[in-house]
This record gives C-alpha cells, sequence and structure tokens, in this order.
C-alpha cells in the first residue's frame, strides 16, 4: 500500500477529513498538516538536546505525530498530484533534520534480538517510514544503503509471522507486519532503485510463506502487492487467487466512484500497479486478462489524474506482450480497450500517457494492421526506415557504464545512438526510428532491464526485424534468467562487470569493425564505419527542441532499405532454407543421432520429427518471443535452471541446423 491506511489515522484527522468538503476546509487541513510535522520536529529536536532518548514517552509521542501527519496527507480532498507535492515539500525538511535517520536505524538494530516483542518506539519509527517512503525517495535509499536495518524489517516479519497467522499476536506485533510490508512496497514503487536492495535483504520468501496462509483478501492482498515489487520470473507462478484479483478489480471501480479516491484504503491506482507488476511475468499476463482486468484499467485509464492514467497503461502494457491478448485487445467490442489507448495517445494532457498509450498501439501494430476497424488508425503511428549506426539499449540505472561504451565505440569511428536524455516526446516513433535504422543493437543486460516492459520492447522489436544483437554484462547482481536469457542465448556475452573494460571494449570494437564495411564500399551488409574521427561531433546530440537527436552516415541515408541489406537478407534466408529442407528429410535413425550428438534429451524430444525441429528454427526466426514461451515449455518438467540451461542448449543447436555426413 501507498499510505496509512485510514484504520490508523488519528480520530482528529478523521474529524477533519469528514469536514473537508469545501476548499476552506482543505486549506484548514493543509495548514495543520504542516503545523503538526513542524511541532513534532521542534518536539524531537528539544527531547533529544536535552537527552532523552528516542524511547523516551515525549520523543516517541513526537514520532507518532510525525508519521501520522505525513499519512493524513493522503486523506485530504487535494488531488492526487497535489498530494504528492505537498508531501515531497514537507519530507524534505526531515530527511535534513541531523542524524535524526541514523539514531532510529540505530534503535531498532538494538532491538533485533528482543524479537519478536516490539516496543512503542519501534512501531513509530516503522509507520513513519511507511508513510514519509511515499514522499521522499531519499530516505528510501537511505533504509536501503542500511542493510542491517533491512534484514531487521525481515528478521521481524519473520518472528512474527507464526503468532501472527495464528492469531495469536498482539496489537503492536499485528501493527509491526502492516507497517513493515508497506514500507517495502511503497520504497519499491516511489524509488524503484531499491528493489534490488529488498529482495537481496530476503523479503520474498518471507512474503511467500504468508502468502501461503488462510489470511482475509485485504491482507493477503497487502502482502501479495509488497512480494510482486521484487519478484523476478522464477516467482511468476506466485501471483495471487482469483478471489485476491477480483477484489483488485472491484477495489478499483469503487475507488473510481468514491470522493476521496479510495476502496477500503486503497487507491485505484495502487491496484492497478499490483496488477501491472504480476503481468511483468509471462506467466500471468492470460490469466489476469482472463479473469477481467482489462475493463476496470480501461476505466482507470480514463480518469483526470496523471498516476492513474500512466499506471493504467503500463499494466495494460504490460498485458499486451501476450500473443492471445493482442488478439483479445483488438477484438475487444465491451471495454473499447483500443479507442481508449488512441484517445489517450492523442489527446492525454500528459506526455508520459501519450508516449505508454502510443506503446501499447506500438505492441498491437501488427494485428491492428489487419483489423478493418483500426486499420486506419494504425497507419499514421508506423514508419518503417532503414539505415546503419549501433544502437544502445540499455535501463538507466546502467548509464555510467554505457556513457563510456558509448564514447570508446564513438571514438573509433563508429555511429552510436543511445537515449542519453530520456526521450520525453514522441517515444516509440523515435524508438522504432532508432532500431529500424541500427544494423547492431548493443543489449545492455540487467535485472532492471529484464523487468523494464520499455526495454523488452526495444528487445523484441529489435529481433523481429533481425537486427543483429550484442548481448553486453553490464550489472554485477544480475543473472541471466526468463526471456532475456533465452532471446540472447547462443550469443557472445561481452562481459563488463567481471574483466577489465580495457580489455572487452577492445574486443567489442573489433567485433563492431568484423561486422562493418568501410564507407566507399558498394556493399553495405553491415554497419559503415566514418573515416574521418578526428574532432568528430558526438553522435548523440540535442535539438533545438532539447530532445536526443543522432546522426548516420549519407550512404544510408535513404528511407528504404538498402539494396545490399535486403540482398545480404535474402541470401541468409536462402541458406537456412537450403539446410533446414536437407535437415528435415532425416530419417528417425539419424535424427536420433543427430540429438545425442547434441545431448538433447530423447525423453523430450524422442516422439519429435526432424521436420518439427526446422518448424521452431522457423518460428525462433520469425516469431522470436512466441518461441522462447514453447521451447521453455518443453522442459516445464525439469528445475527451473535445469529447464534454462536445456532451453539454451537446444537454441544453440538450431543456430547450427545442418546434416553431417555421418547423419545424412
Amino acid at each position: 500500500m501507498l499510505n496509512l491506511k485510514t484504520t490508523m489515522f488519528s480520530s482528529k484527522v478523521h474529524t477533519a477529513d469528514s469536514e473537508s468538503g469545501t476548499a476552506n476546509k482543505k486549506e484548514e487541513l493543509v495548514s495543520r498538516i504542516r503545523d503538526g510535522i513542524e511541532t513534532a520536529l521542534s518536539e524531537i529536536r528539544q527531547g533529544r538536546s536535552q537527552g532523552k532518548p528516542l524511547d523516551s514517552t515525549e520523543v516517541t509521542s513526537a514520532l507518532w505525530e510525525l508519521g501520522d501527519a505525513f499519512g493524513s496527507i493522503m486523506i485530504t480532498g487535494l488531488k492526487l498530484s497535489e498530494k504528492f507535492r505537498f508531501g515531497n515539500e514537507l519530507s524534505a525538511k526531515v530527511y535534513q533534520e541531523g542524524n535524526l535517520l541514523d539514531d532510529m536505524a540505530e534503535f531498532c538494530l538494538k532491538r533485533r534480538k528482543k524479537l519478536p516483542a516490539i516496543t512503542l518506539t519501534e512501531e513509530a519509527i516503522w509507520s513513519f517510514y511507511m508513510n514519509v517512503t511515499v514522499f521522499c525517495p531519499e530516505v528510501s535509499r537511505k533504509i536501503s544503503e542500511s542493510k542491517d536495518l533491512l534484514t531487521y524489517g525481515r528478521d521481524a516479519l519473520d518472528a512474527i509471522r507464526i503468532p501472527y497467522i495464528k492469531g495469536k499476536a498482539d496489537a503492536s506485533q499485528k501493527l509491526m507486519v502492516q507497517v513493515i510490508r508497506s514500507t517495502t512496497h511503497n520504497m519499491c514503487t516511489f524509488c524503484d532503485v531499491t528493489v534490488t536492495s529488498v529482495r537481496a535483504a530476503g523479503y520474498l520468501p518471507v512474503y511467500l510463506k504468508y502468502l501461503e496462509s488462510d489470511v482475509k483478501e485485504n491482507d493477503s492482498v497487502l502482502t501479495l502487492a509488497s512480494a510482486s515489487d521484487i519478484m523476478n520470473e522464477h516467482d511468476a507462478s506466485m501471483m495471487g487467487n482469483q478471489a485476491d484479483v477480483e477484489y483488485m478489480m472491484c477495489g478499483i471501480e469503487e475507488a473510481i466512484r468514491c470522493d476521496l479516491g479510495q476502496s477500503k484504503g486503497w487507491f485505484a491506482f495502487e491496484f492497478a500497479k499490483i496488477i501491472g507488476n504480476l503481468a511483468i511475468f509471462d506467466a500471468n499476463k492470460k490469466t489476469l486478462v482472463e479473469y477481467g482486468v482489462v475493463g476496470p484499467l480501461v476505466k482507470l485509464a480514463k480518469q483526470t489524474e496523471e498516476i492513474e492514467q500512466i499506471t493504467a497503461t503500463r499494466t495494460l502494457a504490460q498485458l499486451a506482450f501476450d500473443d492471445d491478448n493482442k488478439k483479445t485487445f483488438v477484438s475487444d467490442e465491451e471495454t473499447d480497450v483500443v479507442s481508449t489507448l488512441f484517445d489517450l495517445a492523442k489527446s492525454s494532457p500528459f506526455q508520459v500517457v501519450r508516449e505508454s498509450a502510443k506503446g501499447v498501439l506500438w505492441t498491437l501494430s501488427e494485428h491492428l494492421h489487419s483489423s478493418k476497424k483500426y486499420a486506419d488508425l494504425a497507419h499514421d503511428f508506423f514508419e518503417h526506415k532503414a539505415k546503419g549506426h549501433v544502437m544502445i539499449s540499455y535501463s538507466r540505472e546502467q548509464r555510467p557504464l554505457l556513457l563510456r561504451i558509448k564514447q570508446a565505440i564513438t571514438e573509433a569511428g563508429f555511429p552510436v545512438w543511445m537515449d542519453i536524455e530520456q526521450m520525453r516526446e514522441n517515444v516509440y516513433d523515435r524508438m522504432a526510428e532508432a532500431i529500424q535504422n541500427a544494423s547492431v543493437v548493443l543489449i545492455a543486460m540487467s535485472y532492471s532491464y529484464q523487468r523494464s516492459e520499455y526495454c523488452r520492447r526495444e528487445a523484441a522489436y529489435a529481433s523481429s526485424l533481425r537486427r543483429a544483437r550484442i548481448p553486453l554484462l553490464v550489472d554485477p547482481d544480475y543473472t541471466a534468467e526468463g526471456w532475456l536469457a533465452l532471446m540472447t542465448a547462443g550469443d557472445y556475452h561481452y562481459d563488463f562487470v567481471r574483466k577489465p573494460f580495457e580489455t572487452k571494449i577492445v574486443e567489442l570494437i573489433q567485433e563492431l569493425e568484423r561486422r562493418c564495411v568501410p564507407s566507399g564500399e558498394d556493399k553495405m551488409d553491415g554497419i559503415t564505419k566514418q573515416e574521418s574521427v578526428t574532432k568528430q561531433p558526438d553522435a548523440h546530440v540535442t535539438s533545438s527542441h532539447g530532445h536526443p537527436t543522432y546522426s548516420v552516415p549519407s550512404a544510408h541515408g535513404q528511407n528504404r532499405e538498402p539494396a545490399s541489406a535486403v540482398q545480404s537478407e535474402t541470401t541468409c534466408c536462402r541458406k537456412h532454407a537450403k539446410r533446414w529442407k536437407k535437415f528435415a528429410k532425416l530419417n528417425k535413425e539419424q535424427f536420433g543421432t543427430w540429438l545425442e550428438k547434441r545431448h538433447l534429451p530423447g525423453e523430450i524430444f524422442g516422439n519429435y520429427r526432424a521436420k518439427d525441429v526446422v518448424f521452431l528454427a522457423q518460428m525462433k526466426e520469425e516469431a522470436p518471443e512466441f518461441y522462447y514461451k514453447h521451447v521453455m515449455k518443453l522442459f516445464k518438467t525439469k528445475n527451473k535452471l535445469e529447464a534454462l540451461q536445456m532451453a539454451a542448449d537446444f537454441t544453440r543447436s538450431l543456430e547450427h541446423l545442418k546434416v553431417s555426413d555421418g547423419e545424412s
């Protein structure tokens, strides 16, 4: 949850809220909150200056007042955007309050051995964390950087779990479970760089144990929210039950109807965010749509607040990565999801929403173009060009390293496209053009890249256009898994984490040299290297509007596929077709020999024919996302690591699908 639920607010806040129907009452409540925070901070300062510890009655009481004041912001009559601006303004004062945050963390750590017993001061500290992390990313980062404090929260949850599940927890323990779950959820929601730290602290196994217990719906949804923030694709099957999803769907619609925009203490966009977290994982996408989440999401997308529109469209974007869901979206007459997306893409007052909606339409483009209803509308959104630069596809957390790589490649004479300043307008047009104009796409593999629907869309589109792909390892905490591991299986990975930068960048530039032909050559089947690089302007510059642009060689300046590139791709396809046709003629014994040589399990492929493997090879070339889903299902009886390794081995085998003398 994104704020302290209404059942935990002080009675004076409820009284003020019930009278907040007029503008004057809103202003009065805002003034009272501001004064309350100032008073609480003053009392904390005074107590500490007198040498009173945090667990003194005076300081603990002031900490409670401080947390309650921040929590009360969410039930004012302000618009959502106004609430966040107001909370951010006030939270800055707390963050600047000397070493208060350090002392709060130290107090909790001293109490670790006393768990599961909880003091009022610990409750007050974590209630404060819960409410302030909605507004202040700096506090989230500080908690994240204190690994001991994060593990204290995990240990507290684990220690309280049994009495909590059995209904024997006392009031302090019950509240502690609520506020710790909410704190990690807020951290991951409003400061996403903390996700890795929260997961590394071991919260997910604890949350999953809570989910396995028989608890009431509202409680399980709160745990599901906290768990979904830190899940990866190995945890995809843990998505809650249908009752949880239906609870959230009803909650979205009830919150939309409510004047305060809440349902049982939840905001509509909170529920949409949880559904979006679950929709990141392929195993959940189709099920969520079958449960009926599209209708409530469309209603949320039609609301006026930016956070409501963007949360809804981003969740729809995740759902749209499933092939069956794409068909459902385009054929859906009841929710009219596609028309809503077109409306948002054209007329939302928020640029980020317009771009997000356009991104969903871009994902649906193939089905939209073949639809009688939407073909004309879709035509204006998509253009196809091709040139020949190096594109760097990355997540912003790894930007410093990627900037070093970009500089080295540019100095070596290659035109480079990299979104440095974060595209703000026409994002998907420009992303599409960048990929279409690329000869090589560098995939900067990281945990945040794998979770990003934007990055996944880039990688999938580059694969569908058969752009050359070079994976880069850039995240020391990431091990390749899921769709990204399968997409890059068989590719050589340039390791910039465990190997010296100077060594790997030379190898990468040599690979780009191998793929390029100097400008002036007649045939252009790769990157065009610029002949003069001395004092060359940065390949990534900023336009007069402040948005990134890029330069490309004049030889590739036409808005059409270069003839030589088409010839190269055609030649490649002919070679594939010739080898595939020969391979498909293998008899059962010959095919078995091929399987043994490649160490592929007979219990899985024993009933396959050679022509079936050829079909999978064609699927990999023409529909890579569908291939990756299918091949993982082949090995579903194995444990997850073994399944991934076997899928990678099989994918590599398809790269060399040919018949040796012994097999022919």
